[in-house]
């Protein structure tokens, strides 16, 4: 695997989503209507990172975050917690796979598409599960994300690796 592209961005929280949504628009052109920060700040990531890189049909997306900021996914948790079972919905409208979805669809991924929650090595399991899928051959190129938010700030690392034939044409040297 080799890096051909990355990007990082990090806003104040006090900028709000209009705002935001407005800086993707205008850098990007893309239609951003009704869409979180978590998700417009990784767009824009993913935009500079990809810069003129032409991904390819096998590409996959691998997203991470250590923090959940939305209700629904803390209801989530609050069930998985109480044994309670797990409201699609609430699964659905989780602030990453929510992301993930926006991000996939904007740039044509179709291949894996993975949002995991961890508070440590976020990088190095992203690039873990695409070494993977790029040693089965299931993708060539992979975005790796991850994000991070405190009181005051909003981060997104955005990279693109892509297979440099180190597992052979069929996953195996």
């Amino acid at each position: 695997m080799k890096e051909v592209g990355s990007s990082y961005l990090s806003f104040e929280k006090k900028l709000d989503v209009k705002s935001l949504r407005q800086l993707v628009k205008q850098e990007t052109g893309l239609q951003v209507r009704r869409m979180d920060s978590f998700t417009l700040i990784a767009l824009l990531a993913v935009y500079r990172a990809k810069g003129d890189i032409e991904l390819s049909a096998k590409s996959g997306l691998y997203s991470c975050a250590d923090y959940f900021s939305s209700d629904s996914m803390q209801s989530m948790l609050i069930d998985v917690h109480q044994n309670n079972p797990i409201k699609p919905l609430s699964f659905v409208a989780s602030v990453g796979n929510a992301a993930n979805y926006y991000i996939a669809n904007t740039y044509a991924i179709d291949g894996p598409n993975i949002f995991i929650g961890s508070s440590k090595q976020a990088i190095e399991k992203n690039k873990l599960l695409a070494e993977t899928d790029m040693s089965l051959g299931l993708i060539e190129h992979a975005i790796l994300l991850v994000w991070q938010e405190d009181e005051n700030q909003r981060e997104c690392w955005a990279k693109i690796i892509q297979d440099d034939d180190f597992f052979g044409e069929r996953g195996v040297i």
